[in-house]
């Protein structure tokens, strides 16, 4: 089976995640990792098929651009935005028709709470008429910079009480361990290997 990890990544959070799935699942599949950013206007991605992307420079002789549709299955990785794939991510999922599809994520909360578990459902009701590899969530840092951003709304733009409890849940966002990653790649291992035996 040929598979594509597609992910979009703000701070780094989902591209860790996207390149731990990316080292469990090329054990045993045929496996490409993009950042989303690489997709051309007619959906085609970059595949370089004479080294690995986690580390071996790029052989352009051996690259070739590939339409998402020619996949047997995606992953596609995001960071979570006001409950949901972010922007550029939830662009790339309208795209992708008739495929085996698992979405994995970050957020920064812990995937186990309030937050996080109306985030899974959400991204499971994304797949609802999917064929889909199910869900996964890895908490991921906050950007400083959105924090920033979140000291700074005023009372009229977010109440005072919902703004505190984001500020505090920012604070104490951490990056996914080594553990969760694994997890990770793992989940999707053996969702995808019970689709080919």
């Amino acid at each position: 089976m040929k598979g594509l990890i597609l992910y979009s990544s703000k701070t780094g959070n989902t591209k860790i995640m996207a390149e731990q799935i990316y080292k469990k699942l090329k054990e045993k599949f045929q496996i490409y990792l993009c950042d989303i950013s690489s997709i051309d206007n007619s959906g085609a991605v970059p595949c370089n098929l004479g080294a690995d992307p986690l580390g071996l420079s790029l052989d352009m002789e051996k690259s070739s651009k590939e339409k998402i549709e020619n996949f047997d299955f995606v992953l596609l990785g995001a960071w979570i935005d006001r409950g949901t794939l972010n922007k550029n991510a939830m662009k790339v999922f309208k795209r992708i028709k008739n495929k085996k599809i698992g979405l994995f994520a970050t957020l920064g909360a812990m995937p186990n709470s309030d937050h996080g578990k109306n985030v899974k459902k959400t991204l499971e009701e994304l797949l609802k008429n999917k064929e889909s590899l199910g869900t996964y969530l890895c908490p991921g840092q906050v950007d400083p910079k959105m924090i920033k951003k979140l000291e700074g709304l005023t009372g009229m733009v977010v109440p005072k009480k919902i703004k505190d409890k984001m500020i505090q849940t920012s604070l104490k966002s951490r990056k996914a361990t080594e553990e969760e990653l694994k997890d990770a790649g793992e989940y999707f291992y053996k969702k995808i290997n019970s689709i080919t035996t």
